[in-house]
């Protein structure tokens, strides 16, 4: 089996460096433009199902890649983004500004950034692991498409390599519609790559 996952393309939100986490915003002209790309990428790998955050900036990633693949889409709310709390819908600045303490600790380390009203890690990684294995179980597809979020990505990766998620959030990068490779062979996980974005050049 191969997994591919994918970041939504560029949302409108994206473009104006506001935190997303669980709010809805759709994509920019640009992230349908990624998204195409993506889907053109996708076609060649021969992609038989697709599993979809339900959030917009994911379900129009998806919809647009099930056109151009004929794959079918099932959306799955347990893959949807991290709940950013009082953060969500504020522009970066506006967070450094007013919540200085925790915005710190968010780039040094996440999981003590203590957001008031946020998920929290602990809990997001657990829902997430949960997920991916009950996708992985009840898949018989060669190839897979999960098109999802940056947060549960890294807390895919993190969990698949054994490694801390605050650690994987700052250190790989994951761009709008890049795409990571993870093959399973013998029930092990093989990665092929992190974050591809040759498709989108």
């Amino acid at each position: 089996m191969n997994l591919f996952l994918l970041r939504h393309g560029e949302s409108v939100w994206n473009k104006e460096q506001r935190v997303q986490g669980r709010r809805d915003p759709g994509l920019s002209e640009n992230g349908k433009r990624q998204a195409k790309a993506a889907a053109n990428f996708l076609k060649k790998e021969g992609i038989e199902v697709i599993y979809s955050s339900g959030l917009k900036r994911c379900a129009q990633t998806a919809r647009i890649i099930a056109l151009r693949t004929g794959a079918k889409v099932k959306f799955r709310p347990e893959i949807e983004e991290i709940i950013l709390g009082v953060w969500q819908g504020k522009t970066i600045d506006e967070v450094k500004r007013l919540y200085p303490k925790s915005y710190a600790a968010w780039l040094k380390v996440p999981s003590k950034a203590r957001i008031p009203g946020w998920e929290g890690v602990p809990k997001f990684t657990k829902r997430i692991s949960r997920a991916f294995e009950s996708i992985l179980r009840e898949n018989s597809a060669t190839d897979i498409c999960v098109v999802t979020h940056l947060g549960v990505i890294a807390a895919y990766l993190s969990k698949t390599l054994g490694a801390d998620f605050d650690h994987i959030f700052q250190g790989i990068r994951v761009d709008n519609c890049g795409i990571s490779k993870i093959s399973y062979e013998n029930g092990k996980a093989i990665i092929q790559c992190i974050n591809n974005t040759r498709h989108l050049s």
